[in-house]
Parts: structure tokens; sequence; C-alpha cells
């Protein structure tokens, strides 16, 4: 497929030639952890400055101007920075179904009402209840020595007196395949190489129920990262209809690697593993979400967002509530700008994505009757990192005209921000549904080569936010949206207006 560059140009980076300008106060509120509120300064209609940006090339001149605006103003607000320190300090981990998960549901909501979005509301999702519980591990042999641990997601528990085996320490499937006759009554161990989280998130997803079907009595694996710094990596796994349930859990790099090196030397090497996770059924939860309503077509909506639930370690920054601040940052911009577009924006901060999309389904059938309104829907999963590109997900028959489109409305306004390039490409887990369903996906993408570093991990925390990255990535979305929203033409109708048709 084919895909169209803006333009070439390289990021504002962190020299301070934006002024930086906080105006945002946070009042602590009760409900459990925290509800909180974020009171607003930016004037309606304020320009600001830009000092080394060239001018928009849009072909469209009011969308242009506003454009520059948005950009403005959102290179000197901390809006999105602030109401991400909230979250992750004040709130901490938002696992789906837990105490954490409703004080977030709160706090969003409440700032979606004191941002002034025109309607907020909560939807439930029904999803997996799964606790962790105490676990710990330790090599018992040939030295006895304690490895950080996590259990999977949705893995079963151990047991109070946990498990003591033998490991077989293998490279990958092949290698388990081919040494089946030793895993009976063994912990297998996946030590696979770093390949790219595609290509080694299969161990952590289906390497349980791998070992299982030899006799393992329980599944470790290399934690899926390159690098961990001594840090575990959770994330869901699933078991298989045709295999026993065994307990799973992620080391880090460096304990996998010790083990694994050990076993190659022949060394019979023991682990006991204590796992106290829990399945508990299904437990409610629920979507947040806020309108902007269109001025002229409200009945049309765009949707943005990202997702409020995390894994149940850190503050989980990056995944994704980088994602789900970004989008309200850019919301409320242009509320305050008074910038209100000729469709609806609409904001979801979506729950179960890391369950496997619960949130994504169950916005859709609660939607399914004003679908063909969706126009297009985007998603912002990918931490906060210099903001790249921006991935088009549609029909083969559409995509063109979607990039020309995109490009026109936009012309060359986010390439100082770093954003160069719009092409084909996967949009999100938590839209998949909407978009399957006619709307044209939109996803936010960043150089973000560290992601994996902290993704599902302890070291998923607020320190790692850079302000003058997550106003870049603010203005690119608030920009993007705008245009998509205010376009004389719906993207999903497949036109490209002539210029002077706004």
């Amino acid at each position: 497929m084919m895909h169209q560059q803006l333009r070439t140009g390289g990021p504002t980076g962190r020299s301070g030639r934006w002024r930086s300008l906080s105006c945002w106060a946070v009042v602590a509120l009760g409900y459990g952890l925290l509800a909180a509120s974020l009171t607003g300064c930016a004037a309606p209609g304020r320009t600001g400055t830009r000092s080394d940006t060239a001018a928009p090339t849009s072909r469209y001149p009011a969308i242009a101007a506003a454009t520059e605006q948005i950009i403005a103003a959102a290179l000197q607000d901390t809006f999105a920075y602030d109401w991400l320190q909230t979250l992750c300090d004040r709130v901490g981990h938002r696992l789906a179904g837990s105490p954490g998960m409703q004080a977030a549901v709160e706090l969003s909501a409440h700032t979606m009402r004191q941002a002034g979005l025109d309607s907020v509301w909560l939807e439930p999702v029904t999803v997996p209840y799964w606790i962790r519980g105490h676990e710990a591990a330790r090599c018992t042999a040939p030295r006895v020595f304690e490895m950080p641990v996590l259990a999977m997601g949705f893995s079963d528990g151990t047991g109070p007196d946990g498990i003591e085996a033998e490991v077989l320490a293998v490279r990958d499937f092949d290698e388990l395949e081919a040494r089946a006759d030793e895993a009976p009554g063994k912990i297998v161990l996946f030590n696979p190489p770093w390949t790219g989280y595609g290509g080694t998130v299969r161990y952590r997803t289906a390497g349980a129920s791998a070992a299982a079907r030899h006799g393992a009595v329980a599944c470790l694996i290399r934690s899926v990262t390159n690098r961990s710094l001594s840090t575990p990596h959770t994330g869901m796994m699933r078991y298989a209809d045709d295999a026993p349930r065994i307990p799973g859990a992620a080391l880090t790099v460096e304990d996998a690697a010790r083990l694994f090196r050990l076993c190659r030397r022949g060394e019979r090497v023991r682990v006991h593993l204590q796992l106290g996770a829990e399945n508990r059924g299904e437990i409610t939860c629920h979507n947040v979400i806020g309108d902007l309503k269109g001025r002229e077509q409200p009945e049309q909506i765009v949707v943005i967002g990202g997702h409020l639930d995390s894994w149940d370690v850190g503050t989980c920054a990056h995944d994704d509530g980088a994602g789900c601040a970004v989008t309200f940052g850019a919301i409320q911009l242009l509320k305050q700008l008074d910038l209100r577009p000729r469709r609806t924006v609409r904001l979801v901060h979506f729950t179960g994505e890391e369950f496997g999309g619960h949130g994504g389904r169950a916005y859709h059938d609660a939607h399914a009757h004003e679908l063909d309104d969706h126009v297009a829907a985007f998603e912002s999963d990918s931490g906060c990192f210099p903001p790249r590109w921006f991935s088009i997900s549609a029909p083969d028959s559409l995509v063109d005209t979607v990039v020309a489109q995109l490009t026109g409305l936009l012309g060359e306004s986010l390439a100082p921000l770093g954003v160069d390039e719009i092409k084909p490409g996967w949009s999100g887990v938590d839209i998949r549904p909407v978009v399957d369903a006619g709307a044209i996906g939109i996803g936010h993408r960043m150089d973000n080569p560290d992601y994996f570093d902290y993704h599902h991990s302890p070291a998923d925390t607020f320190d790692k936010i850079d302000l003058e990255i997550m106003r870049r990535n603010v203005a690119a979305v608030a920009a993007l949206i705008y245009a998509i929203a205010e376009s004389p033409a719906s993207l999903r109708d497949g036109s490209v207006l002539d210029p002077g048709s706004e």
C-alpha cells in the first residue's frame, strides 16, 4: 500500500525554545484513593507564538489558522502532564476491577467534567477478576539465591506451599518439543532471544500450555523485553483448552539467563516457586466517556482515547496513562481555545485492554446504533516519546484517499513537532471493533525504542515522562483531531475536496 510523506522535519527538541507556562492547580479530593480537580487558565481563543516554525501549508486556510493556534497553545500547556502525574502518583496502578481502577475512573470522570466537556458518563464493562497475591521465587540448587518474579496475568496460583522442582531450560518451542521426554515433573524455563515484542510475546501467552502438554508442573519465562535491569515484566497469558493449567511467571532477563547458563553447563538446577494468584470470575468495571459536541454535525463522531486500566506493577505512566493524558489534553485544549469543530469529538478512557480488549468491545456493543456515524477512531497507546507519524487502518480502497485528505488538511504544520509521515498501519486494540465496523482507524506512533524497557514492569513510573515531549504529542494529536472533526468531508466517504471548500 502507498504512503505519503508530509515533510521530513526534525523535532523541536528540549532546548527550551518554547516558553513554559505552568497554569494548572492539582487539588486532591476524596474517593478511596483520589479524585482530583484541574482548573485551567488558558484563555479561549489565545493564539500564542511560535519562534522558529514554518507557516502551515494546508489547503484549507481556516483549518490551517486553527492548527497554528492549537500548536502554539499546546506547547505552553501543562494540563496533560499534571493530570498524568496525579493519576500515577495519587492513584497508582489500575488493574481492571481493582480499587485502583475504580479510583482512576472517578478521577477521569471528575476531571472531564471540570474541563467543561458537554456530557460525561460511565458505561459498564464486564472484565475478568484476577488478583496477584504474594509471590516469590528462589533458586535452591546448585546455589541458593532469591529471584524477583511476577506471575503472568490470569495464571493460576501454586497453592500456599508453592512448587519446587528441577528446571528444564530451553531456548524456544522447538527445543521443548525436541526434549519433551525430559519435561514431566519439571519447571520449564523459556529463554528465547529478544526479536521484538511480536516475536517474543508468544512465550508469555502460550508457554505455560506448551509446557503443560508435556507434563511440566510450572512455567517460567524470560521477561518480554530486551533489557530488564533486574526488573521482571508481567502481561497476559492464555490457557489452552487441550492442556492442563499450570502456574506461569516471568523472571528478569538476568535471572533467566543465569538459570539457562547453569543448565547448559549440566548443573541440576532447582527452583521453588510460590504464586498467590487467583482467578475469581468476573466483575464490573467502566469506560469513562466525555463529549465535546460538534457545532454543525454533532451526530458524526470522532473517537479519541487510550486505556485507563493497567497491570498492577509500577504506576503505568507509559502504558497507558500517557495515552489517556495526551488525548485528554487534546480535547480540553479545543475546549479552552473555544475551537468547537463541526463534528463531535468523543474522549474514551477504556478499561480492560490489558485483559484482552473488553472495554473496546463493550463500547462497540453499547454504541451499535450509531456506529455508522463514527467517522474516525484515534488511539494513543505507545507511551510518551517523541511523536513521529500517524498510522491509518482503513480498507485498501480508502487508504490512499484518507492519507491524501489528511495531508491536505494538515499540510506541513506537524513537521516542526517531529511528525513527518502518515501511512498505513495498526491503529489500536481498543478502537479495533469500531474500525472493523467502518470507522477510519488512526494510531499514534512515536520514536520509542526504549518503550519495552518499562512495559508491564515496576519501572513504568511518572519520572520517565518528559514535559516537553508530552506537549509535542498533545499538540500533534489536538491538531490532527481538530482537522478531522472540522474537515468539510468525512474521512469515511473517500472524497478529497478542492481548496476553498471550507
